[in-house]
């Protein structure tokens, strides 16, 4: 019989999903936690065999992959419904009544057996010919590559869903759609890292909608000789080691900032508490760097402070959008001037001697350096010629070298009110989180949604080449 730890078992003490007003639970985590085992393998078979509608599903990315992974293989779906004392039959070519792949939960009598549809998602021709039916229990392993379609449908046509979810891009549609609706039971808050649950709360939740982080800690049966293995299996400080050691959610393929993670973000409790400052440390260099857009795109400020401990911190970026108010260019060098302000004052550095502000040379940025210039305390000056790759490489070797660059993260901020949040992670971080190589260019980054990262690489302008081009 599969071993359960505490979280499981509490996990399957939820199985009367009515009195409990369960409507969807969505399990999350580490790889190796037991999520498919525990999940699917058992409570879907338990609550599937004691729904009182006949009817259910069971989805994964392939029939084939469901037959290997869910279905058929040791402490699966047969093997787990034997030890609980079920007959389960498989008729994987479907039968005379039904022509679908399904599974037959047996019951006492005829009228009590139930029926578990069991289809892939990965071919729209096929997973829509089990959307005319309304289900009892449905349940969806790796929900994070199903097609999104094929999820809002039938959000419609179940009582209750349960997904298995492998940490993915957090700017996916599933997230904001269905998985930040959920929660966390309150006596497991304490688990989650602060990351994920922050993530969780960018969406109102939903009424009977649980989220269930698991660990490899949470998955007795895994040995610590095995569990070793696969953390030491997967480098330290990759995105596949944050995706899958950590179970924390972030793009993985084709990063471009792989050197981006955890321990580079300074929590803004570190900055109020002081202990993220050293001793004996002062900041003498305030280095910005600015792209704009104007009127077509956002405009993004990164401000980074260079301390005599041989630090490089960013703090607060600033990024502004057109429809949040005057797109003229005084006026974003207002808010910019006002800006700096604020959050210079804040880190006790307010010193327009000592910050510099270097941007594109495009013609848009020039003429708000040009502004900045004219209007406002603070000197600005452009990048001479543009290396993309350099440029990047260079952005990668800043982040990626060991205790030298940090990000505080004081969430997004309100660019007309930089006291007010208005999402919980700094734009940096997000792009750093996201920005993929673009292979069909060459295999540069991704154009698009990419301001605060490439305010960062102008930035970097005034760290090894000085001041390029002068001021304007």
């Amino acid at each position: 019989m599969i071993r359960l730890g505490d979280k499981y078992k509490r996990y399957l003490k939820l199985a009367d999903i009515k009195r409990e007003g369960i409507e969807a639970e969505f399990l999350e985590g580490q790889t190796s936690a037991g999520k498919t085992t525990v999940g699917i393998g058992l409570k879907f078979v338990l609550l599937c065999a004691n729904s009182p509608k006949k009817m259910h599903l069971l989805c994964g990315y392939t029939l084939g992959k469901l037959e290997t992974t869910i279905i058929m293989k040791d402490n699966g779906i047969l093997d787990i419904a034997r030890q609980l004392g079920y007959k389960v039959e498989y008729r994987a070519n479907g039968g005379s009544q039904i022509r679908l792949a399904h599974l037959i939960v047996y019951g006492r009598t005829r009228e009590e057996d139930k029926i578990i549809l069991c289809a892939g998602y990965s071919d729209s021709t096929k997973w829509k010919d089990i959307l005319g039916n309304q289900y009892g229990i449905v349940a969806v392993d790796e929900a994070n590559i199903a097609d999104i379609d094929f999820l809002r449908e039938l959000s419609m046509r179940r009582d209750y869903w349960m997904f298995t979810l492998n940490p993915d891009d957090p700017n996916m549609p599933i997230y904001k759609e269905f998985i930040n609706h959920s929660r966390p039971l309150d006596e497991f808050v304490k688990d989650y890292p602060t990351e994920l649950y922050n993530q969780l709360q960018s969406q109102k939740p939903n009424k009977g909608w649980i989220h269930w982080y698991f660990t490899m800690d949470d998955n007795v049966a895994l040995t610590d000789e095995k569990k070793q293995q696969i953390i030491g299996s997967v480098p330290v400080g990759s995105k596949q080691y944050k995706n899958k050691i950590l179970g924390l959610r972030g793009r993985a393929e084709g990063l471009v900032i792989t050197e981006f993670t955890e321990d580079k973000i300074i929590p803004e409790s570190k900055y109020h508490d002081g202990s993220m400052w050293l001793p004996n440390e002062a900041i003498y260099k305030v280095l910005c760097g600015l792209d704009s857009g104007l009127n077509a795109d956002a405009t993004a400020l990164t401000i980074a402070l260079m301390t005599t401990a041989g630090r490089l911190i960013s703090i607060p970026t600033f990024y502004y959008v057109p429809e949040m108010g005057s797109n003229s260019n005084s006026q974003q060098a207002a808010y910019i001037e006002r800006w700096l302000d604020y959050w210079l004052s804040a880190f006790r550095c307010l010193n327009p001697s000592i910050v510099e502000i270097t941007g594109d040379s495009a013609a848009l940025t020039q003429d708000l350096l040009y502004e900045i210039n004219l209007r406002t305390k603070y000197s600005a000056h452009k990048v001479g010629a543009k290396d993309i790759m350099k440029d990047t490489q260079r952005v990668k070797s800043i982040v990626g070298t060991q205790g030298y660059w940090y990000i505080v993260n004081f969430g997004r901020r309100n660019p007309l009110d930089p006291s007010e949040k208005i999402g919980e992670d700094d734009m940096l971080i997000v792009e750093f989180n996201n920005i993929v190589w673009d292979k069909k260019k060459g295999n540069v980054p991704e154009d698009g949604n990419d301001h605060a990262f490439d305010s960062f690489k102008y930035m970097t302008y005034s760290m090894y080449y000085g001041m390029m081009g002068g001021i304007l």
